[in-house]
């Protein structure tokens, strides 16, 4: 997960344009009952959503855009919220903007209606004098829903990387209460989620290996030891950039290597590799 900005007060232009406050003032009425229309939440955003989200998974980064569709999630579930059977859920934030984020099949399964605060929560908004929520009941960042305490993070809203760190197997670890269960509603420790995680490192390492197992053999010289090791590391720098797959595993690849390192390397393989590593942050290499 990391975090991504997005600019509530400018929708994309699709659902501007859409018949969503017809469908809001329906919602209004009817609540829970209300037949919720993905052609107004789905189709008019799928495509800026994804693009924001570098067509990524929202919460797990993992990117399926050439296989299953994503889905259009809301952040606050529209129809019920688990654990109290009295919320009818908020289902006056269907259609808008700020509520909506992109997930894979699996985490938006996982998240279901689940929705844990610590504040007070939110059963119905005030209307303004065009029969619509006013703008405190609709944007995500308003004192008003920020008041409800969420538990679950938000990439749109929170500063999400300052909660969770990586290890090397691939598992995300919490930094406080709201990270654990994030993870634990979301399933971010998912076998094959971690499967993939460790495998982005484990592909670079053993790249790696290769090369210097033939170094430390002098099957080659130490400077196309030097240019193979340096192309890789470049590889293993441009993994924490955003549009990349696991990108938050791919900052803690590079700027905790050394931990990594320790983990999966052993006798003169990892001293040449930290020795080798120290000489490219110095761009010495």
């Amino acid at each position: 997960m990391i975090s991504i900005k997005k600019d509530f007060e400018n929708p994309p232009e699709l659902l501007v344009k859409s018949k969503r406050d017809d469908h809001i003032k329906d919602a209004l009425i009817t609540k829970n009952e209300h037949k919720f229309r993905s052609s107004i939440y789905r189709k008019t955003t799928i495509e800026a959503l994804e693009k924001l989200y570098n067509h990524k998974c929202a919460y797990c980064e993992t990117d399926i855009s050439a296989g299953a569709p994503f889905q259009v999630e809301h952040f606050r579930p529209k129809a019920k919220t688990e654990g109290d059977i009295s919320h009818k859920g908020y289902y006056w934030l269907a259609y808008e903007w700020s509520n909506l984020t992109l997930g894979c099949s699996i985490c938006n399964n996982s998240k279901k209606n689940y929705f844990p605060i610590v504040g007070t929560r939110i059963y119905a908004p005030l209307l303004g004098t065009n029969g619509l929520p006013t703008d405190e009941y609709l944007s995500l960042k308003s004192v008003l829903l920020l008041g409800e305490l969420a538990i679950l993070l938000n990439p749109e809203i929170d500063e999400v990387e300052k909660h969770f760190y990586f290890l090397p197997n691939g598992e995300i670890k919490e930094l406080g209460d709201r990270a654990k269960a994030t993870i634990e509603i979301l399933k971010l420790n998912r076998k094959r989620l971690m499967f993939w995680r460790r495998k982005v490192w484990k592909d670079y390492s053993n790249d790696l290996k290769d090369i210097l197992k033939d170094f430390l053999a002098n099957s080659i010289s130490e400077i196309t030891c030097r240019t193979e090791v340096r192309r890789i590391f470049k590889k293993i720098l441009l993994h924490q950039e955003p549009e990349k797959q696991y990108s938050r595993f791919g900052y803690f690849m590079y700027h905790k290597f050394e931990f990594f390192v320790v983990n999966d390397f052993e006798g003169k393989q990892k001293d040449a590799v930290l020795r080798f590593f120290d000489l490219f942050k110095k761009n010495e290499l």
